[in-house]
This record gives structure tokens, sequence and C-alpha cells, in this order.
């Protein structure tokens, strides 16, 4: 099988296509940075010669390439948490939904894998991260775009289009090709404080993703594809377990900061208006507070009983992530 992936310069984009090569099949990536992509895949073993060189949003250039591939992967999605690129973020995760998935859609592709987030069920009143969920409220930059994202393909799926649509929790793990957000975070954790609210992290591992998302788009399809959704959540830690796991993995204790939720949310708030005024670095927004205090656990017990799934566990993800965080330089080398 032939696969146009989006994304491949991302860890869930990468991973995925290094999995679906284990599995035999074949690329076509999409990138802009062609040189990222083609090293990475190199010291893993594979020599990519299929590329299509552009951005998402490019529908000429995206629908060459999608010709002549057999599925499509579309993993690629603009990921920022500040206010003051929501409308940008919204108008580029659209515009690469209609690029890529209504293009593939259109083209009579039959096998079609849209990677969302689980943070679109973060509706205030739910009890856990559901399929079948009501979906959040929109309004905030990222989780507002996935939102919209979301209910474009639900559409194509309720026309009958064959889309399955995967829901990945916070993704971490080894061999990021760049810095991922969530990756990124655990480097701040180490390097700086690592926040004790209420909640926790529903952590999945970028690798056991991956053999979800070829198992996903394997599968001969079966009934109504307004069913094929799926959450992948991997394993909820609260934060104060998280900083107990990342000590004992690093051999030496980490940073606590105490923090009330209440004054966690102002704190993004304040820091949403200050940005405005003064540039800001810190990763701290109205939405990554919100998201920090207020996640419930993801349900993935529908991929685990169709699929017989098995996530590994939370103390492996994060030893490989450290070790490999280490030896990128992103935080100190472990003892």
């Amino acid at each position: 099988m032939k696969v146009f992936l989006t994304g491949a310069t991302g860890l869930v984009g990468a991973h995925t296509g290094l999995a679906l090569l284990e599995a035999g099949h074949q690329l076509r990536l999409l990138v802009r940075d062609q040189r990222v992509a083609q090293a990475w895949f190199a010291e893993r073993g594979y020599q990519i010669d299929d590329w299509c060189v552009a951005d998402m949003r490019d529908r000429e250039a995206v629908a060459k390439g999608i010709e002549g591939c057999d599925a499509v992967v579309h993993a690629a999605a603009v990921v920022s948490l500040d206010t003051r690129q929501g409308k940008e973020t919204m108008a580029a995760n659209l515009a690469g939904v209609d690029s890529v998935i209504t293009a593939a859609v259109g083209m009579g592709i039959q096998k079609i894998l849209y990677v969302s987030s689980v943070a679109i069920f973060m509706h205030p009143q739910a009890k856990s991260l559901r399929e079948d969920g009501s979906l959040a409220v929109m309004g905030e930059s990222y989780s507002g775009a996935k939102i919209a994202c979301e209910q474009k393909v639900r559409a194509l799926q309720t026309e009958g289009a064959p889309v399955t649509i995967s829901y990945p929790a916070t993704v971490i793990g080894p061999d990021d090709p760049r810095l991922s957000e969530s990756n990124g975070a655990l480097s701040i954790f180490v390097n700086r404080f690592i926040p004790i609210t209420t909640s926790g992290m529903q952590i999945v591992d970028a690798r056991d993703l991956a053999k979800a998302h070829v198992q996903l788009l394997e599968d001969v399809p079966r009934g109504n594809y307004c069913n094929r959704r799926y959450v992948v959540g991997g394993h909820f830690i609260t934060w104060s377990e998280l900083a107990t796991a990342m000590s004992l993995q690093l051999e030496r204790p980490l940073r606590r900061l105490h923090i009330p939720a209440v004054i966690l949310r102002w704190s993004g708030m304040l820091m949403d208006v200050l940005r405005k005024l003064i540039p800001i670095q810190f990763p701290l927004s109205s939405e990554s507070a919100r998201l920090v205090t207020s996640l419930v656990p993801a349900d993935s017990r529908r991929i685990i009983k169709e699929y017989g799934f098995k996530f590994r566990p939370t103390s492996e993800t994060l030893a490989d992530t450290l070790v490999w965080l280490a030896d990128s330089n992103h935080i100190p080398a472990q003892r």
C-alpha cells in the first residue's frame, strides 16, 4: 500500500511513517523541509525517494501528491496555544483539512486517516474523554481549531466518506525530529519546575500511537464510517505521580511548584494580556492552564477491545523520552 503522509517532520507523523515502513508499506511524504525528514528516516535505515514538498494548504500541490496513492494519513497540524495566533491557527488547520482530507475523498481514496485530539472532548461536564462524548466549547486557539476541523471531517463521514479518526492524548516519545510541544513541556519540567495542581497528564507514547495508526489504516472498514472513531489515550497520571516518576528516572528530585488551579488559570489569562504588550516566551496561556488543571482520563477501551491493543507502561515512555532529551541536549545529562 502506498500512503500519502503529512506531518512527517513532527513527532506523530514521523513515527507513523516509520511504523508504516516497518509494516511493509510505501510512503510519499508531504513536507516543507525535505532535509529534516530525509535525514530522520535515513538514520533509521530508510531512504525516502518519493516527496511532495509543499505547504499542506497548497491544494494543487497536495492533490498532485495524492495521485497514485492508496491511502492518506493527515497528521500535520499547526499547534499553538497562543491566543494571539488563534485566527491563524484556525485558518491554517481548516485549510489543511480541505487540501488533504476533502481532496482525498473527492479523488476516491478508500483509506483515509485523520489525526485529531482528545482535547476536543474536554467538555466542562465530561467525566472521561470518549469517542461518543460531547465536543468541547469552541473558543480557544488550538482546541477551537481542532473542533472546527473535527466538525468538517465528521460531516464527510456522515456523507459516507471513508475517513477514520484517531484521538491521541498528549503524545511524548523519543526520536523527535523537532522538539514537539509535549516533549518541550517535559524539558521545562526538568529545567525549571513541574506544576503540582489538580488533574494530571494523559500520556500516549508516539510509538504506540504509530502502531495504532497502522492498524486502523490496514483494517477493512466495517459498517458506517461514522463509527470509525478511536481514542488512543495511553495512561493518565497525576502531576504529583508524574513528578515522582520523572525524578526516579532522572535519579534526582525535580523542583515542584504547588499551584492552586484557580491561581494557575488566572495566571494564564494574565499572560494572554501581557503577550499583547510585551514578548513573553513562557508557555502559559489561558488554554494551557485549562488543559493542565481540568483534564479528565481518556477512555481507550474501544481500540483495546476491537484490536487487542496494548499500551506500553508510562515508566518506559518517560525513561526513553528523558534519555533522548538528555542525548539531544534539551535537559542535563542523566547521572
